[in-house]
C-alpha cells in the first residue's frame, strides 16, 4: 500500500515550527478547505479522510478550536471527545488499526455534532498526576465531555483518568480497572484459527507473541483461547511451544523464529500468532531460515490487516475496525448519559479468512 512521507515542519523566523491547516492539507494532498471542514465535522466529508487528518494533526501538535461565532454549536467546553492512542508520536510499526478506528470514531463524532481531540502518548512513561488540570500539554480533561483509550495503558492510569471523566477503552479489557470495553470477539476468532488448522491435519499446534512496553492482557486472552480449543478439539496441550508468553521472556521476533524453527523440525506444524504484524513477521524471517511457510510449517494471525513485506494473504480474522471505532463513541455516550450504569464489555465478531499462509502439514501433502 503506497503512502506518502510526511515532512516535519520548517522552523519559522521566530524559531517556532509553524503547523497549520495549509501545512497539513500539503502533506496529505488535500485542498486547504477539506482540512478545514474535516475539523468543523462537515457532513460532505468521508470518515477515512476525517482520520486521516485528525490523525496527522494529533502527530504534529496541531489543536483546532471552533470560532465561538457559529451558530447552533455548543460551546468548546464540554462539547468534546478526546482519543488518547497509547503509541509514540514518531511509532512508525506496522500498526493501521488506529486509522481504522479513527474512521469510526470521528464518523459517529459528526453525526453527533462533537469536536475530537487526538493525543498519541507514550504508554509505558504516560502517569499523569491525579488532580493536575492538564496532564500533557493541550489536553486538559476539564474540557472533556469523555474519554476513548485506544490501545493499553497502565492500570492505575486508566482508574485514574476514568475517576475525572467517562471513559472506555478499545481493543484492551483490564482485569481491575472497571471501565466499559469494547474488543474483536478474541475467542471466537482464535476459535476459528485453532479450527481451521485442526481441520487441515494439524496436531501440533503452538502460541506465539511479542512483548510490549505495557503489559497487554489481550495477548493473555487469546492464549487462553487457544488452550480452550486445543482441549476441545484434544490435542497436545505442550507449555514448551507457547513463546514469550512468560513474565520471564522477552523474545526479540529473530529469536522467535529462531525458536519456532527448532520446534518445526520436531513435528510442531502449526503456529496461532497472537496478532497479524507478529505473523507476517514470523512467515518472512522463517524463510529467511530456510522454513517455507505453507509448505513446512502453517501460520495464522488475528487483525486482518494489509499484508506486510510483500507477502501473500495471511489466514486470519479480519476484524471490522471501523464499526468497533462507532461502537467506542456510542458506548462513550450512554455511559455520559447513565454514569451509574452497569458496565459493558462489548464484543465485535470479525470475519474468518483463509490466505495462503497454511496448509495440511507436511506428512499429508
Amino acid at each position: 500500500m503506497e503512502s506518502k512521507a510526511i515532512t516535519m515542519p520548517r522552523p519559522s523566523s521566530n524559531g517556532l515550527e509553524t503547523v497549520n491547516q495549509q501545512y497539513i492539507a500539503e502533506q496529505l494532498n488535500l485542498s486547504r478547505t477539506t482540512v478545514s471542514r474535516c475539523f468543523t465535522n462537515h457532513p460532505k466529508i468521508n470518515p477515512e479522510t476525517r482520520a486521516k487528518v485528525f490523525k496527522l494533526a494529533a502527530k504534529l501538535g496541531y489543536r483546532y478550536s471552533a470560532p465561538r461565532n457559529i451558530r447552533d454549536r455548543k460551546p468548546n467546553r464540554g462539547n468534546t471527545i478526546s482519543v488518547l492512542i497509547g503509541l509514540r508520536e514518531d511509532y512508525d510499526g506496522p500498526v493501521e488499526t488506529d486509522t481504522l478506528i479513527l474512521q469510526g470514531i470521528s464518523e459517529k463524532a459528526a453525526a453527533s455534532r462533537l469536536e475530537l481531540e487526538i493525543h498519541y502518548v507514550e504508554p509505558r512513561t504516560f502517569n499523569p498526576p491525579p488532580r493536575a488540570r492538564q496532564i500533557f500539554p493541550n489536553g486538559s480533561p476539564t474540557r472533556w465531555k469523555g474519554l476513548i483509550l485506544l490501545y493499553p495503558f497502565k492500570e492505575p492510569v486508566v482508574q485514574s483518568l476514568m475517576s475525572r471523566v467517562p471513559t472506555v477503552s478499545v481493543l484492551e479489557d483490564y482485569n481491575r480497572a472497571d471501565v466499559d470495553c469494547i474488543n474483536p470477539d478474541q475467542i471466537r476468532g482464535i476459535s476459528r484459527m485453532v479450527e481451521h488448522l485442526h481441520d487441515l491435519g494439524h496436531q501440533k499446534i503452538g502460541f506465539l507473541s511479542w512483548k510490549y512496553s505495557v503489559p497487554a492482557p489481550w495477548v493473555e486472552r487469546r492464549l487462553g483461547a487457544y488452550v480452550e480449543n486445543l482441549i476441545r478439539f484434544n490435542m497436545t496441550l505442550n507449555q514448551d511451544w507457547i513463546l514469550n508468553v512468560r513474565p520471564d521472556e522477552n523474545l526479540e521476533a529473530a529469536q522467535l523464529a529462531q525458536r519456532v524453527a527448532g520446534w518445526v523440525d520436531q513435528g510442531v506444524t502449526g503456529w496461532v500468532c497472537a496478532a497479524d504484524h507478529q505473523a507476517y513477521s514470523l512467515v518472512r524471517d522463517l524463510n529467511q531460515l530456510g522454513v517455507q511457510v505453507p509448505r513446512d510449517c502453517s501460520v495464522t494471525g488475528f487483525d486482518g490487516i494489509h499484508p506486510m513485506y510483500d507477502l501473500p494473504q495471511l489466514s486470519t480474522v479480519k476484524v471490522p475496525f471501523q464499526e468497533i471505532g462507532v461502537s467506542a463513541l456510542t458506548t462513550l455516550l450512554r455511559k455520559i448519559e447513565n454514569p451509574m450504569a452497569a458496565r459493558r464489555h462489548i464484543l465485535v465478531s470479525g470475519s474468518e479468512v483463509i490466505g495462503k499462509s497454511t496448509a495440511p502439514p507436511p506428512s499429508t501433502h
